[in-house]
C-alpha cells in the first residue's frame, strides 16, 4: 500500500494561570506544517523557530504607537507622537532620558514618529514640522533637514538619506537619495495599479552593510534589492503562508475597488517593517500571529520566529540586539488601549535540542501545571514525532481526562493509533472528534486514511468526499484518496 500523509493537529490556547499566580509558557506547538487558530488552518514553516516572551517594557507615558531605534551601545529609542517625546532606555527598558518638549533636550518635538540611528545620530521625524531632526544620542540638536510625504527613510554611510516618498503615479520613483552636496538620485518602479497607487506602493527601508538597499511593500510579500547607484539587483516573493494570504486578500480588494471607490480601503499589512542585522534582513508581520521572517542577502529565507496569540497583537516597529551570538526582538505593539514593547528571546533548550528539548520543557511546565490539557497534549505531539507512539497515546490520553471536549487531542490520538495498528480505536477517536467538530476537513481525512487501511474504502471514499467538500484546498489530496481506494475495488 503506498505511503498516505497523516495530518496533525495543534491548537493555540492562551496561557493559563495557575492558582500560585505562576504562568505556564505553552501556547501552541505545530507539526506536519500545519496550524490551528480560530481564524483557520496556516502552514508553518519548517524553519519555524518558537519565540519566548521574557518581558514587556511598560509606561504610562506611552499613549500611541511606538516607532524604535537602537544605537551602538545597545540603547532602545522610543518615539511617541501623542507625547512629543522620545524616550531613551537601556536593554532593559530602564529609562535613561527623555527628549522633547519638557525633556532635557532644548526646545520640543511637536510630532515625532518614525525614527532611525546612523553613525553619530538620532534622526526623528517632525511630522508636524515636516522635517528630519538629525540629534546626537544624548538628544542635542545637531541639523535638520526639510522633507515631508514618505512612509520611510534610512541614512547611510556616505550621509546619502535614502527617502520612499508617497507614488502619485506610474512616473514616481520608488527611492529618492538626498546627499550632503545637494546632489539628488531618484530610482525604482511603483507596483501599478488603476486606483490607490499611493497606499498599494507603501513601503519601508533597510540598508545592508555593502550599502545595498531593501525595499519591502507593505501590502505584499516582494522585496526588491538595489545597489547604492539605484540599479534593481533582484527581486524576492517572501515563501509565507500567512503573506500570501494576506496577499490574496488585498488582491481581491484591489478588484472591488475597481468598481466600488468605497472598497478602496482596509487593506492588510503583509509586512509591517524590515531591519538589516548582521548579514541578515529581517522581516516584520503580524495577524493571526507574530512573526518576524530572517532570509539571507540572496533572498532565501533562513528562519521564521513566531509566536501564537488569541489576543489582538497588532505590531508596529521592531529592532534586533544580539549579545554573543544570541538575538533578543523588540517589538512594539497595540493591545486594545495599551501600547508597549515586548522582549523576546528563542526558546534556547528546543534550539539547541530539537525535539527532545522540547519534551523536556514541556515536562516542566506539566509539573508546575498538572491540570494543564495542552501541555499534555504537546508533549504527546513531540513523542509522537520522536516515533514514541505509546507515549504519545498516554500523553493524549491524559488530555482528554482533562479536556473531555478537545476534539483536538481525540484526532491525535486516532493519528497515533494508526501508528499503532489500533485501527479500530482510531476509527473511534475520529468520530468522536468529529461529534465536537463536525466542519474541521482535516479530522475527516485522517479518518478516512484509518477506514482506508481497514479495507473499508466504500465508507472511507465517503470521508475523503466529506473532507473536500469542507475545504476546497483538500481537494487534491483528497481526491488521490478516493482514486487509491476505487484502484482497490476493482
Amino acid at each position: 500500500m503506498k505511503d498516505i500523509f497523516i495530518f496533525l493537529l495543534a491548537l493555540a490556547l492562551c496561557p493559563a494561570r495557575l492558582s500560585t499566580h505562576q504562568e505556564v509558557t505553552t501556547k501552541v506547538t505545530v507539526y506536519d506544517d500545519i496550524f490551528l487558530t480560530e481564524r483557520g488552518l496556516i502552514p508553518l514553516p519548517e524553519n519555524a523557530i518558537e519565540l519566548k516572551h521574557e518581558f514587556t517594557i511598560e509606561s504610562i507615558e506611552f499613549r500611541s504607537p511606538i516607532q524604535l531605534a537602537t544605537d551602538p551601545e545597545w540603547n532602545i529609542y522610543a518615539s511617541a507622537k501623542r507625547n512629543r517625546a522620545v524616550y531613551k532606555m537601556d536593554a532593559a527598558g530602564e529609562l535613561q532620558l527623555k527628549i522633547g518638549k519638557r525633556g532635557r533636550r532644548k526646545g520640543s518635538l511637536p510630532a515625532p514618529t518614525d525614527i532611525s540611528t546612523a553613525g553619530d545620530y538620532l534622526i526623528v521625524h517632525d511630522t508636524e514640522k515636516q522635517r528630519l531632526e538629525f540629534l546626537d544620542f544624548e538628544g542635542n540638536y545637531v541639523k535638520s533637514r526639510k522633507i515631508s510625504d514618505f512612509t520611510d527613510f534610512v541614512l547611510g554611510e556616505d550621509e546619502g538619506l535614502y527617502v520612499a516618498h508617497h507614488v502619485e503615479d506610474e512616473n514616481s520613483p520608488l527611492v529618492k537619495v538626498y546627499y550632503p552636496d545637494g546632489k539628488k538620485l531618484s530610482f525604482g518602479k511603483p507596483l501599478l495599479f488603476r486606483h490607490s497607487m499611493k497606499v498599494l506602493n507603501s513601503r519601508s527601508l533597510a540598508l545592508n552593510g555593502k550599502g545595498e538597499l531593501y525595499v519591502a511593500f507593505t501590502y505584499f510579500p516582494v522585496v526588491r534589492k538595489y545597489s547604492a547607484s539605484g540599479k534593481l539587483l533582484d527581486e524576492y516573493r517572501i515563501d509565507s503562508p500567512i503573506m500570501e494570504a494576506k496577499e490574496n486578500y488585498n488582491l481581491k480588494k484591489v478588484g472591488a475597488g475597481i468598481a466600488h471607490k468605497a472598497r478602496r480601503a482596509g487593506y492588510r499589512d503583509v509586512i509591517v517593517g524590515i531591519r538589516s542585522f548582521e548579514e541578515k534582513i529581517y522581516l516584520l508581520s503580524h495577524v493571526p500571529r507574530l512573526e518576524i521572517t530572517e532570509m539571507d542577502e540572496e533572498g532565501t529565507v533562513t528562519a521564521t520566529y513566531w509566536m501564537d496569540s488569541q489576543e489582538v497583537y497588532e505590531t508596529h516597529d521592531f529592532v534586533i540586539r544580539g549579545i554573543d551570538g544570541v538575538k533578543k526582538f523588540y517589538v512594539s505593539h497595540t493591545s486594545p488601549s495599551k501600547y508597549d514593547i515586548d522582549v523576546f528571546g528563542m526558546k534556547a533548550r528546543m534550539a539547541q535540542e530539537g525535539l527532545p528539548g522540547e519534551i523536556a520543557d514541556l515536562t516542566e511546565e506539566i509539573a508546575a501545571n498538572p491540570d494543564f490539557y495542552l501541555a499534555y497534549n504537546n508533549r504527546g505531539v513531540a513523542r509522537y514525532r520522536l516515533e514514541d507512539y505509546q507515549g504519545a497515546i498516554e500523553d493524549f490520553s491524559r488530555a482528554i481526562d482533562l479536556a473531555p471536549d478537545s476534539a483536538l487531542s481525540y484526532n491525535n490520538r486516532g493519528l497515533a493509533k494508526v501508528k499503532t495498528k489500533d485501527l479500530d480505536g482510531a476509527v473511534k477517536d475520529f468520530s468522536r472528534a468529529i461529534e465536537l467538530d463536525p466542519g474541521n476537513a482535516r479530522v475527516f481525512f485522517n479518518r478516512g486514511i484509518a477506514l482506508a487501511r481497514k479495507e473499508d474504502y466504500l465508507k472511507a471514499i465517503e470521508d475523503f468526499k466529506k473532507a473536500a467538500d469542507l475545504d476546497p484546498e483538500m481537494a487534491k489530496k483528497a481526491r488521490e484518496q478516493i482514486y487509491y481506494c476505487l484502484s482497490q475495488l476493482k
